[in-house]
């Protein structure tokens, strides 16, 4: 079962709308992977066997040991004193090796416990160490807490433990890239893919500063993916395909976009169980969670002001301006309780737009007032069947219309088309048992519309997304036989 973007279902489903460019980046992760990144384990164990034969295991050996000691860190200690013993000479490499604040240690103190050949000896071969270390990937462009370069909030993402770590992230990702990159577009993914990993970078390196391994995957951007989903869709319902295995087809059903979120935690407990030699890298990943959330709110902020512009420029070419200042003189006008202006402006709007939706609320608001003045009923009524734009505006038109009934009576009888109207509100919103019953009040009138049978037809197709074949039958064998009634009656 797939979320998918935020279109309609004919242009949602097509080839073009996958997730190429979230595909096209895991793809260059595995290449790198297998080119760059090949043989880089046994590049690791070299360079340990290198360690242990320059020396430069037995000059540093005891005395990590013991500082650890000192430091309160017994459990490390005992940890690789064991690792040893196992000649596990990896784990204890990787532990002792790349450790900067046992290096400054030595710097400092080293001429305590070392004669003057070996602190020289110790300078010359933890220089050759060092070069030697550059060689390799993790190393050289992954993000270290304790000296971390600006390239490395770029490239930390690019480079992979393992074959299992790739596709850990890739798995976790595919349920979430088609809704989020089909939604937000796929100039606009790569950016906020860059972005978000940056910001993980920056989170890992304040909390985590006493970490040195560096740390390496993608687990923290796909974690930013994840965010970016829930910060468009959070628990507003949308489309998710899946096949039927009965019908043998593929359907879609509206759900809640937050039923996803629970397979985030894959990446912390993947992690936990050995997928990064860094420390609390759920650190990096939960903060990929918050700043994906963000990034995506401050994009629609962005979107939101470029469409400002363009409207404003819109305005002062088409007459839009006067509109716009109409409006916004009436709703001031309501704020100073001057409601006569108010009105005057409002039906200004009105005489040139007769069925705007946001000067007939205003009105609305004026009239009701004075409940009992045929403007208020005249009004509402207007309002009730006006088209209704978005969401939100949907969603205002159906608290007037409780708001409405609850001041004229729930046995009010209305316009068929002001029916029609809150029918198919009701039903793009999902609140499919208050569409039956207007759609039953819309039968029993026997009422006609030319817009009766999709209205039907749509509450039919609710119906459907919510797995409910009874009522979805029926209503469309209503619509159907509202259009031949309707056919008929023209024949």
């Amino acid at each position: 079962m797939l979320p998918m973007p935020e279109r309609n279902e004919e242009a949602a489903t097509g080839i073009k709308t996958l997730p190429w460019v979230s595909l096209a980046v895991f793809a260059l992760y595995l290449l790198i992977f297998l080119t760059y990144q090949n043989g880089e384990q046994k590049k690791q164990l070299e360079l340990a066997n290198w360690y242990q034969q320059s020396g430069l295991f037995q000059l540093e050996w005891e005395n990590y040991i013991s500082w650890l000691r000192i430091s309160g860190d017994v459990a490390k200690a005992e940890r690789l004193e064991k690792a040893r013993a196992d000649k596990d000479t990896l784990t204890v490499f990787q532990a002792m090796a790349f450790d900067p604040s046992f290096e400054r240690e030595n710097r400092l103190r080293g001429d305590q416990y070392w004669d003057v050949d070996q602190r020289m000896r110790w300078e010359e071969t933890r220089k050759e160490f060092r070069k030697r270390a550059y060689e390799l990937p993790s190393v050289r462009f992954g993000l270290n807490p304790q000296a971390p370069r600006p390239s490395t909030y770029l490239t930390f993402h690019f480079l992979h433990e393992s074959i299992w770590h790739w596709l850990i992230g890739l798995l976790v990702l595919l349920p979430f890239a088609w809704a989020t990159e089909g939604s937000i577009g796929a100039r606009r993914m790569p950016l906020m893919w860059l972005g978000s990993g940056v910001i993980a970078g920056l989170a890992y390196i304040a909390l985590v500063p006493s970490g040195y391994q560096p740390l390496i995957g993608a687990t923290p951007v796909v974690s930013a993916a994840i965010g970016m989903y829930l910060g468009l869709f959070a628990i507003k319902k949308i489309n998710f395909l899946y096949f039927h295995p009965k019908q043998k087809a593929w359907k879609t059903i509206a759900l809640p976009a937050a039923i996803m979120a629970p397979i985030w935690f894959a990446l912390p407990v993947y992690e936990y169980l050995g997928g990064s030699p860094a420390a609390n890298v759920w650190v990096a990943q939960v903060a990929g969670l918050l700043a994906g959330a963000a990034l995506i709110q401050l994009a629609r902020q962005a979107d939101v002001a470029g469409v400002e512009m363009e409207q404003s420029q819109e305005e002062e070419d088409s007459g839009e301006r006067q509109l716009r200042q109409n409006l916004t003189s009436g709703w001031a006008s309501m704020s100073a309780m001057s409601f006569t202006e108010a009105e005057e402006a409002f039906n200004k709007v009105i005489a040139v737009y007769p069925g705007h939706f946001n000067a007939l609320t205003g009105l609305y608001h004026i009239h009701k007032l004075k409940p009992e003045d045929e403007k208020f009923n005249k009004t509402a009524l207007a309002l009730l069947k006006a088209h209704a734009d978005g969401e939100g505006e949907l969603r205002q038109q159906l608290t007037l219309y409780r708001d409405y009934l609850r001041r004229v009576g729930a046995d009010v009888e209305l316009p068929v088309e002001v029916n029609i109207q809150v029918m198919m509100c009701f039903t793009q919103l999902g609140d499919l048992r208050e569409a039956e019953q207007v759609a039953t009040r819309i039968m029993d009138s026997r009422a006609k519309h030319p817009l009766l049978p999709k209205a039907l037809a749509n509450l039919s197709k609710a119906f459907a997304n919510f797995q409910n074949g009874g009522k979805a039958g029926h209503f469309a064998a209503l619509a159907e036989q509202v259009k031949q009634q309707m056919q008929a009656s023209q024949a």
